[in-house]
């Protein structure tokens, strides 16, 4: 009885705090966010910013354990901001020009939520803050067009069934002007609003915040008359057609310094227009480790001689550069051989007797005894088998798209150029020939020319 009476008068309490808090916020100006489940005081001044004391404060809560699912919070740090707000997740191709009319939010309640200094600087994933509508069950309508060279202000105006005055209106002109080339605008309709315009129909980028070495897909649909191609930093993308979809793939270099990267894919329609999204990609830093490796002097010698390194670079650069426009496998990439023992990982930070740590671990090294079998993990075509004086007996299969696998030391290889190979057949056996230290397979994975992580690959299911 005791236990029940103390359960109802707890209720009671939060009941009367919950209230308290919902007028309390309510009375003051700025920002309100409500509570769900899952929320922390934490959680919350992490996603619109402050801290939890601050929230503690301004809400007159005293212990920051007892918030309740809808409870309302007065946001501090905003100025000439109210109603409810919540966050966003910026979406490929979308930009403030198509957010204001997607969120039903102005460009200027936008740009003081969420403190911007240049609104052009949107990247993919990045958490806005928006204003909720009052009325949620009014929308937006439309869709959004890329001016052409040839279109004018009137013809645009009367394929959106409206008078140049309200196109003007619509997208914030002050004043009649001539639409400018290239230029994102919205056109008022009735159909669903989409945030990017025609002929692109969907966009899907996986993944949306990756880190150095890791590989990166970008999926397109559009109309069957279109063409797609694209840049990614000063890499240009390759795509092929799967299905409905365009796809490409590309990797993100192990060595690139962590930041924002430009990234912008183009439709060129039959009638010789090209419509470029552009967008805006965060790549993060994988924390990869260092290693110091002491070599003996006739290992030593093969890095000392620097045109020899820089011929075989070339000769594996330009083994994995050509691109197949057809994919050669089905299903994901599986190991060539037993993860039991790695010995070392990918994007190694390493230093050869003594030296600076300027190079990286392009693959991943497998320890086993010398003569285990190597097996191919997907199928594809050979393009090199032979030795090299630093990556000793070394294969490369072309598995189409832009990928390749290598695999360097081995003791023997199996195959031959231009051998078809499926998935599970046998490559070589493990060895240690080259600049190599003991048995081992050193696995590499190129994307797009570009080295990835070989266990971040094999996560990767392209259809």
């Amino acid at each position: 009885m005791h236990t029940l009476s103390f359960r109802v008068v707890l209720i009671i309490i939060i009941g009367i705090f919950a209230c308290y808090s919902f007028v309390g916020a309510e009375e003051q100006e700025g920002p309100l966010y409500q509570v769900r489940a899952g929320d922390t005081l934490y959680s919350i001044a992490q996603q619109f910013g402050g801290s939890v004391e601050s929230l503690q404060k301004l809400n007159g809560i005293e212990n920051s354990s007892l918030l309740s699912i809808g409870q309302i919070l007065l946001l501090p740090g905003y100025v000439d901001v109210s109603g409810l707000v919540d966050t966003y997740l910026v979406r490929p191709g979308e930009s403030f020009v198509s957010l204001q009319f997607e969120l039903n939010n102005s460009l200027s309640t936008l740009i003081k939520l969420n403190r911007i200094v240049n609104p052009y600087t949107l990247y993919l994933g990045q958490p806005l803050i928006y204003k909720i509508p009052e009325n949620l069950e009014t929308s937006n309508q439309g869709n959004f067009s890329v001016v052409g060279q040839q279109d004018t202000l009137l013809d645009m105006a009367i394929n959106a069934d409206c008078s140049p005055y309200e196109l003007m209106l619509v997208n914030g002109w002050s004043d009649i002007r001539l639409p400018v080339p290239g230029e994102l605008i919205y056109l008022p309709g009735t159909q669903t609003m989409t945030p990017i315009p025609d002929p692109f129909v969907d966009v899907i980028i996986t993944d949306k915040h990756p880190n150095q070495g890791h590989p990166v897909m970008i999926s397109i649909v559009t109309d069957p008359q279109t063409s797609v191609d694209g840049i990614f930093g000063t890499t240009t993308l390759n795509f092929t057609s799967i299905g409905e979809r365009q796809i490409s793939l590309f990797g993100v270099h192990a060595m690139s310094d962590p930041g924002i990267y430009p990234l912008s894919v183009t439709a060129e329609r039959n009638d010789g227009q090209r419509i470029t999204l552009e967008m805006r990609l965060p790549v993060a830093d994988a924390q990869y480790q260092s290693q110091r490796i002491v070599l003996v002097p006739d290992k030593a010698k093969l890095l000392e001689d620097k045109d020899v390194r820089a011929v075989e670079d070339e000769i594996i650069s330009n083994s994995v550069s050509v691109f197949t426009d057809h994919k050669l496998w089905e299903d994901v990439f599986t190991p060539p051989i037993s993860m039991d023992y790695i010995t070392t990982r990918f994007g190694m930070r390493r230093s050869y007797n003594g030296s600076e740590y300027l190079t990286f671990h392009g693959g991943v090294d497998f320890g086993a005894p010398e003569g285990t079998p190597i097996y191919t993990p997907a199928s594809g075509v050979v393009v090199m088998s032979k030795n090299l004086n630093i990556r000793g007996t070394t294969t490369i299969i072309d598995h189409g798209i832009g990928v390749y696998t290598g695999y360097w030391h081995q003791k023997e290889s199996a195959v031959s150029v231009g051998q078809k190979l499926g998935n599970g057949e046998l490559i070589g056996y493990v060895g240690s020939t080259g600049l190599s230290t003991g048995p081992h397979l050193h696995w590499e994975v190129w994307i797009n020319g570009i080295q990835v992580d070989p266990l971040e690959w094999i996560k990767q299911e392209i259809n």
